[in-house]
């Protein structure tokens, strides 16, 4: 049912969703965890989207539709989970609110009825989002913005770093798969080239 949101700390009964690392600082008085600048972390999402895209790009859409060892979640789904952020990002930085429910991706998923469909639809949002990252430029370090979620409130910068970290994590599920079930691919854009990049070592 989604209640309470996972993960979630509780402390004295207070239910805190979460979404970003910074997020258990502030509750426990904690010092909040060093991160990049603002448009670096914005760079790179761009980066990890478009090694996303170039992924999925030509794959057939059984291959697109067929669950996958992340939770039964097909490669569709997940590309929805990992697109859909940046299609509310803009406004987020506009408005402080960022409305991302990932429990409404299979809907979106579902009107996404082909292959050319599903990489299209990547593809408008990445190139949206880059435009709107190359455009800010540096403005992105000097602006301050807190971000309210369903997930509670996260300033600008640790919303990036989650939404980079988030690319990451499915985009090495993404590669785990197609190597399983050897589906030729690109050679895949090597995570270590991030900084500060901390994912599990657990891939699924």
């Amino acid at each position: 049912m989604g209640r309470p949101i996972v993960p979630s700390l509780v402390v004295d009964e207070l239910v805190v969703p979460i979404l970003h690392v910074s997020q258990i600082a502030n509750v426990l008085g904690l010092p909040a965890p060093a991160r990049g600048d603002a448009s670096r972390l914005a760079v790179d999402t761009v980066d990890l989207l478009r090694a996303w895209i170039e992924l999925v790009r030509g794959l057939p859409v059984r291959e697109l539709r067929a669950p996958t060892p992340a939770r039964g979640r097909s490669l569709r789904n997940l590309t929805v989970n990992v697109v859909h952020p940046f299609e509310l990002l803009p406004e987020a930085w506009a408005t402080g609110v960022f409305p991302w429910r990932p429990e409404e991706d299979e809907l979106r998923a579902r009107k996404l009825r082909s292959a050319e469909h599903i990489v299209s639809y990547a593809e408008r949002t990445c190139e949206r989002w880059s435009g709107f990252v190359s455009e800010l430029g540096a403005e992105l370090d000097q602006r301050s913005r807190r971000v309210s979620s369903p997930r509670g409130e996260i300033d600008w910068p640790d919303l990036l770093d989650q939404q980079r970290w988030h690319v990451a994590f499915h985009y090495r599920q993404l590669v785990a798969v197609l190597d399983d079930r050897g589906l030729a691919h690109s050679l895949p854009l090597p995570l270590e080239l991030f900084e500060r990049l901390e994912l599990p070592p657990d891939v699924f």
